[in-house]
């Protein structure tokens, strides 16, 4: 019997193939793996058909699915570790605030939005680059997992905890949906 976590498990990977193949393809704004197949799934389904010549019905049939599945191994192949890049500000005492803006808050917002999907209580925040309220309530959910002061600011402990559960958990199947 399919269970619904199978479903979501399988859609989830669908979804991590997609976007690689999405970002090797320069897109704007990537699909964020969250288990569901909703509209934005069908739309990056549909983009992929289109592109490679398969019928464009939405769906993730088994010819879909092999040429979505192929095209994630053969980027993933030459996938290596990038070198490090200090998207977090050096100061010693730096923060990233509401009000903030640029590549710093727009990887803050990366790190939770792909990590909602592991913890309960985190919705994805939208990747816009402006510490807004919704990042703002993102953070201060992921504090209170790390128990860490709940401020809704991003300090460097905040930022780390961040960044070790995302390299972590980045390419796995939540795991809430392995155990149901």
């Amino acid at each position: 019997m399919y269970t619904d976590s199978q479903r979501r498990t399988h859609i989830y990977d669908l979804q991590r193939f997609l976007r690689r193949v999405q970002q090797a393809q320069g897109a704007p704004q990537p699909l964020a793996p969250d288990g569901i197949f909703g509209t934005e799934t069908a739309a990056a389904v549909r983009d992929f058909q289109r592109r490679n010549h398969l019928p464009v019905t939405g769906t993730a049939d088994f010819a879909t699915w092999s040429a979505i599945y192929a095209a994630y191994l053969a980027l993933s192949g030459g996938d290596a570790l990038p070198p490090a890049v200090a998207f977090f500000p050096t100061a010693a005492a730096a923060t990233l605030a509401p009000g903030d803006k640029g590549p710093s808050v727009f990887v803050l917002q990366l790190m939770l939005g792909t990590s909602a999907p592991h913890f309960g209580g985190l919705v994805p925040v939208p990747l816009t680059g402006e510490y807004d309220a919704d990042t703002e309530a993102g953070v201060r959910t992921a504090q209170g997992w790390f128990r860490l002061p709940v401020t809704g600011v991003t300090d460097r402990a905040t930022w780390s905890a961040l960044a070790l559960l995302h390299n972590s958990l980045f390419d796995r199947t939540p795991l809430a949906w392995q155990l149901e």
